[in-house]
């Protein structure tokens, strides 16, 4: 292809693109937190504060979170030094995924154009800071979506490994720390570099003594948590590490969602359907993860992502260059890792298997450059090649600036219910209500009925410190108030007779009001009332 515009200019713009796209509202769209995303900020918040969770456990390895599973901590982790730098916000708990994102679409540029050439590079880096998924994923703070971010800045330096070992060796501490972003990676990392080092060794690309150094330093990186896996499945004690606790945690369920701890055909054909769903066919899925019209990768790409698998597939048996072969061994692999994830996992939906999408993108990058090519006759450089590639970059733009529109309309109406920004609203105004009344909350959010959840959101609302959290203080950000217990209660209104004096928060139309209720406040969804008399209800 001619070049018409500057390659430096193109990559500034679309790193611009990038960031500027992904920061504009951030705090503020998608309004409300998630669940996940609250209890996350809130370890953070502790950890920047007292080095502890918001339990008072120092320097966890694994997060507690909720009573039958955990939580990874590399973004807690990460979100640290921006609540210590611009104080405890939703922006700046989001920020670290925004850096981490933007960073993915330099990197995958450099893993294409190590694949292949800068053209194709170009492509898929457009296609990534454009792409439906990658926006959505980069602006809140769920911790397994950092670990297709932290395995592709692994992937790259593999590919630059086998001439340079020091990156080699580098690409083990990403690889090392993917265990500690989503627990997908304990079973899907060590089989793609377990598969990638046995075919390096037979085709002599890497000697045993580079392959033996490069496990030393993934298990010296992942080791932590690999404890916390041994810990946990003989039931042992947690275990102190220096400054960090590996910890013992009594109800943990999610090894249920393993298909090899739990097999059966059925459910292997259950999550194979699943899979080609979410991300073959794009069907719709939370809307946190896609919106349905447009789909993770966009329904255009589908076709050129098919050709672009036929594409590498092809090319790693004919190719006579090792290296080459090497580079089309790595990217199959990358693929045939998120379809393990999604064969293995239960029913995955898009943030399960996140790991796939990246390879996708590339594929569909190659898949278009197949396409033109084949339209200008396999010369890429023909001004038939330019025309068809800006007719199809012209496609993809009116889709991403359609995309972007939807985001900033239908998607945000419909985020904030399941981000619980009215429950926010109403549990942070009845907070400030006075500082002696307890307040009893509802368990119904807008979306689903769960105690934990109301906690955990009300506790990220009313900005609730970890020492008053565990009694060791009864000042809360500058007010005397009475204990945790005391002050909050989680409730399911419908077996509430209101006998008790305080604040309520409920749903509009959750319960009937006693004749003595006075309405304080209220929202689209919820309304806060003070009860004042215990003896006198409907």
């Amino acid at each position: 292809m001619k070049k018409l515009l500057n390659t430096k200019y193109i990559f500034s713009f679309l790193m611009i693109l990038t960031v500027v796209s992904r920061l504009i509202l951030l705090g503020k769209l998608p309004a409300g937190v998630n669940q996940d995303e609250a209890m996350l900020s809130m370890d953070a918040w502790a950890l920047s504060k007292y080095g502890t969770d918001r339990f008072g456990m120092p320097f966890p390895v694994h997060f507690t979170a909720w009573d039958v599973g955990q939580m990874s901590t590399l973004l807690g982790y990460l979100m640290v030094p921006f609540i210590k730098l611009l104080g405890f916000s939703t922006f700046s708990v989001r920020l670290p995924m925004v850096i981490v994102s933007s960073i993915s679409v330099w990197v995958i540029y450099e893993v294409a154009k190590t694949l292949y050439d800068e053209r194709i590079g170009l492509f898929v880096m457009f296609l990534t800071a454009i792409n439906p998924w990658h926006f959505i994923q980069s602006r809140w703070s769920l911790d397994c979506n950092l670990f297709p971010h932290v395995f592709l800045i692994g992937f790259l330096l593999l590919l630059k490994g086998l001439k340079d070992k020091k990156l080699l060796y580098l690409s083990m501490v990403f690889f090392g720390l993917t265990f500690y972003c989503y627990g997908i990676a304990v079973y899907t990392v060590p089989l793609f570099l377990f598969v990638f080092a046995l075919w390096c060794l037979v085709k002599k690309q890497l000697r045993i003594r580079d392959v033996l150094i490069a496990v030393l330093i993934f298990m010296i990186i992942a080791g932590p948590e690999i404890v916390v896996m041994v810990i946990n499945t003989f039931k042992y004690d947690s275990v102190r590490l220096g400054p960090l606790t590996l910890p013992f945690f009594p109800n943990s369920g999610r090894s249920s969602d393993i298909l090899f701890l739990n097999f059966s055909r059925r459910q292997l054909l259950k999550n194979a359907m699943a899979m080609t769903g979410c991300v073959f066919l794009q069907k719709p899925d939370y809307i946190f993860n896609t919106i349905p019209f447009f789909g993770p990768l966009y329904h255009i790409s589908i076709p050129f992502m098919l050709i672009g698998i036929i594409r590498v597939v092809k090319e790693f048996f004919t190719s006579k260059e090792v290296s080459k072969r090497y580079g089309y061994l790595a990217l199959i692999g990358f693929l045939l890792s998120g379809i393990w994830v999604g064969l293995v996992t239960l029913e995955v939906n898009v943030n399960r298997i996140n790991i796939i999408f990246y390879p996708l993108i590339i594929l569909t990058g190659l898949g278009i450059d197949s396409v033109l090519k084949f339209a200008a006759g396999r010369h890429a450089g023909t001004d038939r090649y330019a025309e068809a590639a800006y007719s199809v970059i012209g496609i993809y733009c009116v889709l991403a600036i359609a995309f972007f529109i939807c985001y900033g309309t239908y998607y945000r109406d419909h985020i904030r219910s399941w981000f619980s920004a009215n429950f926010l609203e109403a549990v942070a105004e009845a907070d400030k209500v006075d500082d002696e009344s307890p307040l009893y909350i509802t368990s119904s959010m807008e979306t689903q009925t769960n105690r934990a959840m109301s906690e955990i959101l009300t506790q990220y609302s009313v900005r609730i410190d970890s020492k008053y959290l565990l009694g060791e203080t009864d000042t809360l950000n500058g007010r005397a108030l009475p204990s945790y217990n005391e002050r909050y209660h989680f409730v399911d209104m419908v077996s509430v007779d209101f006998s008790d004096a305080g604040i309520y928060v409920l749903k509009k139309g959750e319960k009937d009001l006693p004749s003595d209720a006075v309405i304080i406040g209220e929202n689209e969804t919820y309304m806060y009332v003070r009860i004042e008399r215990q003896d006198c209800f409907e």
